[in-house]
């Protein structure tokens, strides 16, 4: 359901309740048997409305609560709330906003359950057990019961709705991995054997050694690509339960790696690595690899730290780096790599923060949450 909607729904819901509370207060007089106090307090019950969805129990008990204050009223002074003279079993409740306040706790809240106790008191304040007639009994049941079946049928279509979002979601998450494995899996496994090839029929070392390392990479970026491809089957529904099998990359071979190229780095870990799920440590070490990455790309001899907290309930990742040394090898890019990592980070439940520092460089922090099951 869009925003868009909402709002449409709660404003009809809202119009509704102040056009029912018009009606009651210009209809024929037999109709109305309010006092001035009990039609100020009508119309004071409407505003809450305007929560209906951010607070729906906090409305309901609300109403609740006002009808619980017109009984007592009644009781002990008769005729301060309802005109006893015009009384034709006007009800002792918010007549206007019930309806709508009951139907958006069921809608919205979480819990069905913990709605129906202001509903049920609602109920039998309108119902008044002690003094039944058949015209309240029906008009009870068409304010009360009624919205109630209506907000759970409206919430059972909603969970219906992300139900099938989220199986739709996961079909194409499946059909991703699919597509990667057949299509970008192929072309590297070409690069890597071509590269081998090379190495071995290259005349002179300097190629050799180039060569080396491009199938070595090459063979890397397929390690990594099959770790992409499960977590998306896994996403998908269709897992096979290998990934976790498979050895987790360790930082400091990133932090080798960015040193060779002349890129310093200062690595700083805390806790016990082994308190984090391999999940969690494949995305901690993709988030470093992407953020080393734009250093070599856009900072140019920056100094680089990367802060680690490993936890049993989540760890967080920090890197840092100063301002660029010389912009004469920066190079732009489109921050695509930030947005996958996003994505990738809000898969496992985690956030993702990125952007310029205080200092003059830039900051990637992520909090990955780790799984319940």
């Amino acid at each position: 359901m869009t925003i868009t909607r909402d709002r449409v729904f709660d404003a009809m819901s809202i119009a509704g309740a102040v056009a029912l509370l018009i009606v009651s207060i210009v209809g024929p007089v037999e109709n109305l048997a309010y006092t001035g106090i009990g039609i100020a307090i009508q119309v004071m019950a409407v505003g809450p409305l305007i929560c209906r969805r951010i607070a729906p129990l906090a409305v309901i008990w609300f109403t609740a609560a006002t009808a619980v204050g017109m009984t007592l009223a009644e009781t002990i002074a008769p005729g301060t709330i309802i005109d006893l003279a015009r009384d034709q079993g006007t009800l002792w409740i918010p007549q206007a906003v019930t309806p709508f306040a009951v139907c958006g706790a069921m809608t919205h809240y979480r819990s069905q359950t913990a709605v129906w106790i202001p509903t049920g008191l609602l109920f039998i304040l309108a119902l008044r057990p002690w003094d039944l007639n058949g015209a309240r009994i029906a008009t009870s049941l068409l304010l009360v019961i009624v919205p109630a079946v209506i907000g759970m049928s409206i919430a059972a279509r909603d969970r219906m709705y992300k139900v099938l979002l989220a199986s739709a979601r996961a079909d194409e998450r499946a059909k991703l991995a699919a597509e990667m494995h057949d299509v970008v899996t192929h072309r590297v496994s070409l690069m890597v054997l071509q590269a081998g090839g090379l190495e071995m029929t290259a005349r002179d070392a300097e190629t050799r050694r180039a060569a080396e390392e491009l199938r070595a990479n090459g063979c890397q970026a397929l390690e990594e690509l099959r770790e992409v491809v499960a977590i998306l089957r896994e996403q998908g529904g269709s897992g096979t339960g290998k990934m976790s099998q498979a050895p987790v990359p360790e930082l400091s071979t990133l932090v080798s790696e960015s040193e060779s190229v002349g890129v310093p780095v200062e690595l700083h870990e805390e806790g016990a690595v082994g308190q984090a799920s391999a999940v969690v440590r494949r995305t901690a070490h993709r988030i470093v690899q992407e953020a080393l990455t734009n250093v070599r790309k856009h900072a140019p001899g920056a100094n680089v730290r990367v802060h680690v907290t490993y936890s049993r309930t989540d760890t967080k990742v920090s890197v840092r780096n100063s301002a660029p040394v010389g912009p004469g090898l920066a190079m732009a890019g489109s921050g695509s790599g930030l947005n996958n990592l996003r994505e990738r980070v809000g898969m496992i439940g985690g956030t993702l923060d990125a952007g310029p520092s205080t200092e003059g460089g830039f900051h990637v922090s992520a909090t990955l949450t780790e799984p319940t099951s």
